[in-house]
């Protein structure tokens, strides 16, 4: 399978996510599926459910895994969306089951780490 997520390029204040949380994302990605191709930033716009327009510039990670490594994907998605205090993230599965926009349940207390 092949899984596709998009990774803002700031944080929702505005601040641009550093060199150094991009290195660890690819790096977390590499330990577990071996390999990864992270494209430049395009923009974006999703509305989410109570009709709220979000604008954003993202950078898409595709990472080619085997079917059982699914659970694995989903959980790294939520993952980055936690360490990036998003809302929701995209994660598409290709030659699996589809696209799905999963929400990214908040920590009590947690802050986004930078």
């Amino acid at each position: 399978m092949i899984f596709i997520t998009r990774i803002p390029t700031h944080y929702n204040d505005g601040t641009p996510v550093p060199p150094a949380v991009w290195r660890a994302i690819t790096a977390e990605v590499n330990v577990l599926f071996s390999g990864w191709t992270l494209e430049e930033a395009a923009e974006g716009a999703w509305t989410d459910e109570d009709g709220k327009v979000y604008s954003e510039r993202s950078r898409r990670l595709e990472v080619a895994c085997q079917r059982g490594d699914y659970p694995a994907a989903r959980e790294l998605v939520l993952t980055i969306g936690r360490r990036l205090g998003q809302k929701a993230m995209y994660f598409e599965v290709r030659y699996f089951d589809g696209v799905e926009i999963i929400t990214v349940p908040s920590a009590k207390g947690r802050k986004p780490t930078r």
